[in-house]
């Protein structure tokens, strides 16, 4: 089932279509759907699909003949022994026309080098031999769509495409594929409703791979019994998957991570539970975030060099396998599992789905935004802590917007089938209050309750109120 990635289909199609040769760069984590968007693409278009692999070299350069081959419709090319990339992509250019000759329609072939990363295992030279390539013959052939495909995110960032790369400045576009975002999981999940999208939604993120295995009606809990809390489950084998492709020295990484998990750390106080030094938690930080696995905060308005950053743990699956499996692993290996998650998660499932409900709403900021009417406007947004001392009074803020006309919006978020009462209303006034702020700002409330309002909140009408139903379309 293909649905979603209109966006995406669209830049590649309007490249597709353009007076010149494109070269175009995809990226982003595993099994977020890089492929299928681009077999979906390629569809009945002439194009020639290789997809690198952990074989040998002379292995993976007899498969591309093959494949080639089978595309151009050219028998010879099979017979071709390749002994270097070089070779390989100068029978590629003299089949172009080849490939081109398969369809009636088009004027543009598209060459598409999925896991590209694997194709450059054991051949450093492969970024100059395309970048030769390009420049020389394709670039001013206008007839050629090249596409670059890459699941090690820091391989693509550092070697095709960074400054130091061959390749550099020779891409006419490059996007990194993220996991969908609610709308497009609702598609996916079509049958379930809004409560069991946002159970999967924050429990596992919008992975299309994670959302396939909640496909169908059987209960969302059940399904995380099965595939989260059972031996051999998928999210509980994922993990080395996730970490041991994009990130070495994994046992680090699993100690930041855990730690995480639990709370927002500042840097210090993280090196001071793993016993890694400062130096090297930096190092470890960076690479999270570019994997977008750790974001830095800091209070909204301290700015980027305040003393009270911290790091704070974002993706969903990863939150989810520290916080509920990981600590769990003992009893999920025992062969007598009879209502496991219901053991595991007593008392902890709704407040997990509270902390994570937070960071989805915070993750969709600019949506909030624009549902206010303010999606121009908005300057900031993040969320805001103060410690108490004796001058002033602590305040956690879930999430706050700053906007240029002068507005700021508090907001307060509740995860509940219930509908909250004037309790939230309460919470929500008391943080506001405690939030500092210019004179000429007017604040704005905003109560982001799951499952709506009491009639008694309804009722206020200096407070807004969004649900999922403002997040997530039934």
């Amino acid at each position: 089932m293909f649905v979603g990635r209109k966006t995406e289909l669209e830049l590649l199609e309007e490249d597709h279509t353009s007076h010149k040769s494109e070269f175009c760069v995809v990226y982003g984590r595993r099994r977020v759907g890089k492929s299928t968007l681009l077999e979906k693409f390629c569809a009945g278009k002439p194009s020639f699909f290789f997809t690198g692999g952990k074989e040998r070299q002379r292995q993976q350069l007899a498969r591309f003949g093959k494949e080639l081959s089978k595309a151009a419709g050219n028998p010879l090319a099979a017979k071709t022994k390749l002994s270097s990339w070089s070779e390989a992509l100068e029978l590629l250019d003299q089949n172009i026309g080849n490939l081109l000759s398969t369809s009636e329609h088009s004027q543009k072939a598209i060459i598409v080098f999925d896991e590209f990363q694997w194709m450059c295992r054991g051949a450093p030279g492969l970024t100059s031999d395309l970048q030769r390539f390009w420049d020389k013959k394709w670039k001013d052939s206008k007839n050629l769509h090249l596409i670059l495909c890459g699941s090690v995110v820091s391989f693509i960032l550092g070697e095709v495409l960074s400054r130091n790369s061959p390749l550099f400045g020779r891409r006419t576009r490059s996007f990194k594929l993220s996991p969908f975002q609610p709308p497009e999981a609702k598609l996916f999940l079509s049958e379930r409703g809004l409560f069991e999208v946002a159970e999967v939604l924050l429990a596992v993120g919008g992975v299309p791979k994670y959302l396939e295995l909640f496909t169908g009606r059987k209960p969302v809990r059940k399904i995380l019994a099965e595939q989260a809390l059972s031996t051999g489950g998928f999210f509980v084998d994922e993990i080395r998957f996730v970490l041991s492709e994009q990130l070495k020295e994994t046992e680090n990484y699993f100690m930041i991570l855990g730690e995480l998990a639990n709370e927002a750390l500042p840097m210090a106080e993280l090196s001071r539970r793993t016993g890694i030094a400062t130096g090297q938690i930096a190092y470890y930080l960076e690479r999270l975030q570019i994997l977008d696995f750790v974001s830095r905060h800091s209070p909204i308005g301290a700015g980027s060099r305040s003393k009270t950053i911290r790091y704070r743990l974002d993706d969903s699956y990863l939150r989810f396998f520290f916080k509920l499996i990981r600590p769990n692993l003992r009893k999920i290996n025992r062969k007598n599992r009879s209502s496991l998650f219901d053991i595991i998660t007593q008392e902890q499932w709704d407040r997990y789905l509270g902390a994570a409900f937070e960071c989805f709403v915070g993750k969709n900021a600019d949506h909030v935004a624009m549902l206010l009417g303010a999606g121009d406007s908005l300057a900031e947004s993040g969320s805001f802590w103060q410690h108490k001392t004796k001058r002033k009074k602590g305040v956690q803020v879930d999430l706050v917007l700053k906007r240029t006309d002068g507005i700021t919006t508090i907001v307060e978020c509740k995860w509940s089938r219930k509908k909250p009462g004037m309790d939230a209303v309460l919470q929500l006034c008391t943080a506001a209050e405690r939030y500092p702020y210019p004179e000429r700002i007017s604040i704005e409330l905003l109560l982001v309750a799951a499952g709506g309002v009491t009639k008694a909140v309804a009722s206020q009408q200096d407070i807004v109120v969004l649900t999922l139903e403002d997040f997530i379309p039934a």
